[in-house]
């Protein structure tokens, strides 16, 4: 016989997508990840993605907002580790937390270039730039990533 899983509480769901988006678009993209493989990592059925979010634009949005809070809130790695315990969940890796949030803003901004991302993106990316500070970022994300961000804001 089966043995069912306990019921999750209400938003664990969409936290263990955003979670297990950060590792997925962190290291696919936008275009590379796919919801599947991300409601795989997440341990939730495929339908459950789209329960939560209205599309992967969307999820991708999240999954980049929370990207930029532990990227702003934790100025080095070891401070981040608990961090994807959103609301008191158990943390779906083992791994940093801030290194999958720096390789999903990686992605953000390599995606800033997307028309239907821009809008979306730049209001995150530029208050993470500015709230870092242009020496700071420069060092996490590169001179090329400023370049990005400067020129996407000149085609709004």
């Amino acid at each position: 016989m089966n043995q069912r899983r306990a019921r999750r509480k209400p938003g664990e769901n969409r936290e263990r997508l955003i979670e297990a988006g950060l590792t997925e678009f962190g290291l696919f993209g936008f275009h590379g990840a796919s919801t599947a493989a991300i409601a795989a990592r997440a341990g939730v059925p495929q339908p459950h993605v789209y329960a939560n979010f209205p599309n992967k634009h969307a999820l991708f949005v999240e999954t980049c907002a929370a990207a930029a809070h532990i990227v702003r809130t934790h100025p080095d790695d070891s401070a981040a580790t608990d961090q994807l315990q959103l609301h008191g969940s158990e943390p779906l890796t083992s791994g940093d937390s801030r290194t999958s949030a720096q390789r999903a803003v990686l992605q953000a901004i390599s995606a800033v270039a997307i028309p239907e991302l821009r809008d979306d993106l730049l209001s995150l990316l530029v208050p993470l730039r500015n709230g870092l500070g242009m020496e700071r970022f420069v060092r996490d994300y590169g001179l090329a990533s400023t370049s990005l961000i400067d020129h996407a804001l000149t085609l709004r």
